[in-house]
């Protein structure tokens, strides 16, 4: 019977991953400032299965740095040609990847990024890397280490899904996060419940002071978009922009 990993590197080898992307726009002109790197996984028993049903595991078998080392790979190189478009019309497109806890404590992950970048062409400041807030570790001489390379090579640190733990945006003044990102769970019903309204706004008024970007994920409805603006948030992505999409749509997304 195959390990966790040995399943993950046949997988693999049978590419049997796929990337799609979801643009992250500025909120004030729908304009596509980003594109977040999201992995599926068409497996040949299950069909289709989303991140959320073998995240967890992976992390648990160390198998997660195997998919992580994928998932960069396959999203710089499908980048390349959008960042060249976007920079001879004069603009800036970034790429988000997630990175799981497990990937941040390893020695070697922020160097190997890094080379990454190197291998592909890819301009450090072109990429973000977002860790989700109940994952992300003040500790540690590795986690240290890595977020020190992060910084230095100027590849941003997103805080994903903030508002789901304790944390507050003071806590991630101290490792130079450069941007937080909403858990959907705080804009679902937004409009109907004026007290997240006014957590959102402090929370947008704060990351300010502090040089910090707010993003806002899960944003469906136009009503939402319009309380987001009200409550100063600036960057947002959701269905009433666009679903996650292959890389062959990409394209079409940025000419809008």
């Amino acid at each position: 019977m195959l390990t966790t990993r040995e399943a993950v590197a046949a997988a693999l080898h049978r590419d049997e991953f796929r990337l799609v992307y979801q643009p992250i726009v500025e909120l004030s002109s729908g304009k596509t400032v980003g594109l977040e790197a999201l992995v599926r996984w068409a497996h040949p028993e299950l069909g289709e299965v989303g991140p959320v049903n073998f995240i967890q595991d992976f992390e648990r078998s160390g198998a997660i740095e195997d998919l992580g080392v994928w998932v960069t790979k396959r999203a710089m190189a499908e980048a390349a040609e959008w960042h060249r478009a976007a920079r001879e019309r004069g603009r800036d497109l970034y790429l988000s990847v997630n990175v799981s806890g497990y990937e941040l404590q390893q020695l070697a992950y922020s160097v190997s990024l890094v080379t990454m970048c190197d291998d592909f062409q890819h301009r450090c400041q072109d990429l973000r890397v977002e860790v989700i807030e109940s994952e992300f570790d003040l500790g540690g001489d590795d986690v240290k280490a890595n977020l020190a390379t992060l910084r230095r090579e100027q590849i941003k640190v997103v805080i994903d899904d903030f508002g789901t733990g304790a944390s507050t945006v003071e806590r991630f003044i101290e490792v130079d996060a450069d941007a937080l990102k909403l858990d959907r769970s705080l804009i679902a019903d937004i409009e109907t419940a004026p007290e997240r309204a006014e957590i959102i706004s402090a929370v947008a008024s704060a990351a300010r002071l502090a040089g910090l970007e707010v993003v806002a994920e899960g944003i469906e409805r136009t009503s939402q978009l319009e309380v987001l603006l009200a409550a100063g948030c600036t960057y947002g992505q959701g269905y009433l922009f666009s679903r996650p999409v292959p890389a062959s749509s990409v394209p079409s997304i940025l000419d809008r």
